[in-house]
């Protein structure tokens, strides 16, 4: 369940994504990037990003630390909301003038660099990848080359309101090794005792819940060569699950379902209390408990009927260098400080995420608010064997694939088209739209 600030998020994304593709798609990118050395004259670097007030205040206050760290650099900021970001950004890469340090996110990595957008960060003298564990860095690759540094990181996982079950008398199972019978008949048994006003769970049919039961069917929605790797029957498979805790939560209805996709985060199902676990990103968690009034959220793994690990780690979101950028250098700098520094840990705390960086983890857990010290314990307790690598990048002409599920998911739920008709067709739209896009 992605309530919209991931739908929300997503309520522009279909007109971003045709905007940057057809901004983006033959477009000349502009002159090729300046010399990788430091320059000794004064130099104007411009940095770009989309969110609210609060991440505009932060990034303001650490970016002035680190002009006076480098007083011969000078940082212009730009921001913007999520949508007309993504607008901006792309008419800027068309016009041969994109900032030189922008934020980038999974959907559109591969876009912007398969059209040679981005700069390779390895090529950069400057850019300290040691910095980040491995596996972490490998998901800001593309085709093999590094576009993208994570600033932040979050991993999908079951969100469960646990106020809620308190007042029911009801613990949860052993979500360490819980299977989708144990899933379901928790569920089940949350929609029992509170006579119907509150139902167990959320019918799972995203992306991120798709991913983690495709990798538990030894699949994966999009494979390393860039293409479709899901089949149709792990598609049903999926909703066939949900389809099963519909039939036997009958508190929540079809319409209910297709109703709460188009609702902000702050009055879904699950932050007013209508549902008691719904799968999200853990980094959402702290945005549910506010929304909910004041109710305490855990974060817990998916079940699965196997023992071995299925579980990835994605970046919440990226900092790229672009290819145009005439000061390489100075822009490499820019990014080891926000991602690494300590004196930028303290400033932006866990605004933009659960920090990529291990070292500024550690700085900053002390400090952590209780919702989002569960995050990071979450996370841990992941990263502790129960991760099964990374899956690839959204390849160019997918970033709609959120919504292109949802769709057909809707489909299947209202009974206008059944699971596997339904399933194959979601995997053959996204086939034609990378396709497509190549």
């Amino acid at each position: 369940m992605f309530h919209k600030r991931a739908v929300r998020k997503a309520s522009g994304l279909i007109m971003a994504a045709l905007l940057s593709s057809v901004a983006l798609t033959g477009c000349a990118v502009g002159d090729g990037p300046g010399e990788d050395r430091l320059s000794e004259e004064p130099v104007t670097i411009r940095l770009t990003w989309w969110g609210g007030d609060k991440r505009q205040q932060l990034t303001q206050q650490a970016v002035e630390l680190f002009e006076k760290k480098h007083p011969n650099i000078d940082v212009k900021l730009e921001f913007s909301d999520w949508t007309g970001y993504w607008d901006r950004l792309a008419t800027m890469a068309a016009g041969g003038n994109s900032p030189d340090v922008m934020q980038m996110d999974q959907l559109y990595l591969a876009s912007y660099a398969d059209r040679g957008a981005l700069l390779d960060l390895e090529e950069s003298r400057y850019f300290k990848k040691e910095s980040f564990d491995p596996e972490i860095l490998k998901t800001g690759r593309s085709g093999g080359t590094l576009y993208a540094a994570p600033n932040s990181v979050t991993a999908a996982g079951v969100l469960v309101n646990t106020t809620i079950l308190d007042r029911l008398g009801l613990e949860l199972p052993d979500t360490t090794s819980w299977n989708w019978d144990e899933y379901s008949a928790f569920s089940r048994k949350v929609s029992e005792e509170s006579g119907g006003k509150v139902s167990g769970s959320y019918p799972m049919g995203g992306q991120a819940a798709l991913e983690l039961y495709a990798r538990q069917h030894g699949e994966a929605i999009f494979g390393e060569d860039g293409g479709v790797a899901v089949t149709p029957e792990t598609v049903e498979g999926l909703w066939g699950e949900g389809a099963s805790l519909m039939k036997a939560d009958k508190s929540i209805s079809p319409s209910a379902v297709a109703d709460s996709t188009a609702l902000p985060l702050e009055q879904s199902p699950l932050a007013t209390g209508k549902v008691a676990m719904s799968v999200a990103y853990s980094s959402q968690l702290p945005a549910y408990a506010a929304a909910s009034g004041g109710d305490t959220f855990a974060v817990v793994n998916l079940p699965s009927d196997q023992a071995e690990p299925f579980q990835f780690i994605k970046p919440g979101m990226y900092w790229s260098i672009s290819s145009q950028s005439q000061h390489p250098a100075e822009s490499a700098l820019l990014i080891n400080f926000l991602v690494a520094d300590p004196g930028a840990a303290k400033i932006l705390g866990v605004e933009r995420g659960i920090p990529a960086v291990q070292t500024v983890r550690q700085q900053i857990a002390p400090d952590l608010a209780e919702d989002d010290r569960t995050v990071l314990t979450y996370l841990e307790w992941l990263e502790d064997g129960k991760v099964a690598g990374s899956p690839a990048v959204i390849p160019n002409g997918a970033s709609t694939v959120e919504q292109t599920l949802v769709r057909y998911n809707q489909e299947v739920v209202f009974g206008r088209m059944g699971a596997h008709e339904a399933a194959t067709g979601f995997v053959d739209e996204m086939t034609d739209m990378v396709e497509s896009a190549r």
